[in-house]
């Protein structure tokens, strides 16, 4: 009985949705959809204990390589996996001498998969047996996804920094240094662990526990503009605690760059100048930044050209989530977040999928910051989720990587997969 009348309530929704978007377009499909929107593909136990009573704090989110059906994902139990994307089976293990908290990378023309350990080192192994390629020490954890820039002839640079504050860029087949800057990170404690590079318009921007951002050139390491204080807008009281540092990695989008100060808010920066454009003070404790976007185009159900949307989304543990206008900064709309940490939020079927740490994971209506289904495995995530298609896959603190579907509304069509 209870099956039957959630069944009819489901119909019923989705008969209202769609009749609710052919008047109106403009909404999201998700506007007026019910429950049950994530659903179980998978659960396969990586780490040496996933039914122990003390959750421990998996960082890595998983890279996908979706032509050859793997993912790779590392655990604090010193190891990088490679598994079946159907059913989460091993493929091979790849051993290092420190916790695997870093978001690989897959590299399809090499064939290869970048991964940072707390070991202190960079690695590129083989994607198809993981066989070590060559290893980089960096002299701390590595604990942020590297970026790949592709030249030419088939030349790769391969960039990335460390839990210190130093960025290195090195030849992505051979591993030599390229370039190297070595700065003093700030003293005392950080929120969220060290922020990632980004790469745009052939600049490297790199943001630091100081509270500082530079943009460095890609070929020569030279800086492309002096380095901007995100902390010289602002300070604590007296007798607070100072937190200086930059999380974030940087988001580019065009000509802006955005990235988050835990105390000082979220900034939009020239991305060829570094001037300000404008700041959101009050998105405070922001520890992640992602950029939404829907193209133009024609709605089917009614024949409505819908103009291309953008938000800047932001995750705090403390101010919770926003969706910030990218170009001016205005609020769209803000939302209380998931209790504890929020982890990195990543795009899926039209929706956001966002973990947390003490309340599971949520799909969110990115248009107007709405819920739409949740899962709670019991033990949280630190680590966000990577998805490809309407297929996502994420990592409990428990050490158990787990496969998902998102089931979209109706008129969009899922991903058609051998997987």
């Amino acid at each position: 009985m209870r099956v039957g009348l959630a069944l009819a309530l489901a119909l019923s929704l989705t008969a209202c949705a769609k009749r609710e978007h052919a008047v109106n377009p403009a909404n999201p499909l998700w506007l007026h959809r019910p429950g049950w929107s994530l659903s179980l593909t998978f659960r396969n136990p990586l780490s040496a204990d996933p039914w122990s009573s003390k959750a421990g704090i998996e960082k890595s989110v998983p890279a996908i390589d979706a032509t050859h059906g793997r993912i790779f994902v590392g655990t604090t139990d010193r190891g990088l996996y490679a598994v079946r994307a159907g059913d989460g089976s091993v493929i091979w293990r790849f051993q290092t001498a420190g916790a695997v908290q870093s978001e690989p990378l897959y590299d399809p023309q090499r064939d290869l998969v970048y991964f940072g350990s707390d070991d202190d080192g960079l690695y590129a192994v083989r994607a198809s047996d993981g066989k070590l390629m060559w290893r980089y020490r960096t002299g701390a954890e590595v604990q942020r996804r590297p970026v790949l820039v592709t030249r030419e002839g088939g030349r790769g640079i391969l960039v990335f920094d460390n839990a210190a504050d130093a960025v290195f860029a090195v030849d992505a087949t051979t591993g030599e240094t390229k370039w190297k800057h070595v700065r003093n990170p700030a003293l005392g404690l950080e929120i969220s662990g060290h922020a990632g590079v980004a790469y745009a318009n052939e600049r490297v921007y790199c943001a630091f526990s100081t509270g500082r951002i530079v943009a460095y050139d890609l070929e020569t390491g030279a800086e492309r503009w002096p380095e901007v204080d995100l902390t010289a807008v602002g300070g604590p009281s007296e007798g607070e605690q100072q937190y200086f540092d930059v999380d974030t990695t940087p988001v580019v989008v065009g000509d802006r760059v955005y990235v988050a100060n835990v105390a000082t808010g979220i900034f939009a920066l020239d991305a060829t100048a570094g001037t300000q454009m404008w700041r959101r003070p009050e998105a405070e404790g922001v520890s992640w930044l992602t950029h939404w976007s829907e193209p133009a185009h024609t709605d089917a159900a009614s024949g409505a050209e819908i103009p291309e949307r953008s938000l800047l989304i932001a995750g705090s543990g403390t101010t919770g989530l926003w969706a910030l206008d990218p170009k001016s900064g205005e609020v769209r709309w803000r939302r209380e977040g998931p209790r504890g940490t929020v982890g990195h939020p990543v795009q899926i079927a039209g929706a956001i999928l966002v973990t947390s740490s003490k309340l599971g994971m949520f799909l969110f209506d990115p248009q107007q910051g709405r819920p739409i289904d949740g899962i709670d495995p019991g033990s949280g995530f630190a680590a966000g989720a990577a998805a490809w298609g309407n297929k996502a896959f994420v990592l409990t603190n428990r050490g158990v990587l787990l496969g998902f579907e998102v089931v979209p509304p109706a008129r969009e069509p899922t991903t058609a997969r051998t997987w």
